[in-house]
């Protein structure tokens, strides 16, 4: 999956109520799409910065949404429990997402439109990744 693509649609349970969540209850928003998890070293530095980032884009037309992909929930509800997020967080335990979107490497991530076509694909993360993300979402957003 890369630039240009239409993302595909998935339904994934969310942490916390297991209600199922679909890429298009996101319709209209720019979505940021991270696959994770706790296993993951530089997941462990990018979630957090990811919180922060959410807080300097409107949250009527921006959304971050985190697809956790540990077998054993616990391992990421213990991971959240000592690095806590406010953003959307759905679980795919196994994998069948991750495959969809042919995740070759952890974390990945994705900044999807509002009409859910993908303008760009990150593929592991240092937190220099981090000024070009934000810079590709501010420019999403005008």
């Amino acid at each position: 999956m890369g630039a240009g693509d239409t993302a595909p649609d998935f339904e994934l349970p969310a942490m916390g109520n297991e209600l199922p969540m679909s890429l298009a209850d996101f319709t209209g928003r720019v979505v940021y799409l991270d696959f994770w998890a706790s296993w993951c070293g530089p997941c462990r530095k990018s979630l957090p910065l990811y919180e922060e980032m959410k807080g300097e884009f409107p949250e009527d037309r921006f959304e971050i949404v985190a697809i956790n992909l540990d077998e054993d929930r616990y391992d990421a509800i213990r991971f959240l429990e000592k690095h806590p997020v406010s953003y959307t967080i759905l679980l795919d335990p196994a994998g069948t997402t991750a495959s969809q979107w042919q995740i070759q490497a952890m974390p990945s991530s994705f900044l999807l439109d509002g009409d859910g076509q993908i303008i760009k694909a990150w593929a592991g993360f240092t937190s220099s990744h981090l000024e070009e993300i934000q810079n590709e979402i501010r420019s999403s957003l005008h």
